[in-house]
């Protein structure tokens, strides 16, 4: 059972099918999915940025979808602080993966994919950072 953590456009694009949502649904069948405050903080403002672009409609299925995945997810808080990515936003997917001792970072973020889990301490030795398709490829 891999241990996983989902960045915010991945669990939003999983909302409109395809490769996204064949990772996410992976990620929940084969392992355990985490969250921290700040990511669930992150993609309750997605959601709520992109409402006055897809309507109201498709803004309620998606935050039903999201509050669905949320319900089975384990919480964690991480302590980290320390800057690990170009983008700092970026670093409380880090700071989880490190808390949650996490296998796979599943991400479409340039930024995220940039980073060697192997030349930052504080990450999990056998962490991967991959994209949804290599997380299909590679996974649990």
């Amino acid at each position: 059972m891999g241990k996983v953590v989902i960045d915010a456009n991945v669990f939003v694009s999983a909302a409109f099918g395809g490769v996204p949502l064949d990772a996410v649904s992976r990620a929940f069948s084969t392992g355990k999915v985490f969250l921290s405050p700040a990511v669930i903080k992150e993609i309750d403002g997605t959601i709520r940025r992109l409402s006055s672009k897809i309507g109201e409609e498709k803004s309620g299925t998606l935050l039903t979808l999201w509050r669905r995945f949320q319900s089975h997810c384990t919480i964690l808080a991480p302590k980290g602080r320390a800057a690990i990515c170009r983008d700092p936003k970026d670093d409380a997917y880090l700071h989880l993966c490190s808390a949650a001792k996490a296998d796979f970072l599943v991400t479409g973020d340039k930024d995220l994919l940039a980073v060697d889990p192997g030349s930052v301490v504080v990450l999990p030795d056998a962490l991967k950072i991959v994209t949804p398709r290599q997380f299909l490829e590679k996974g649990p």
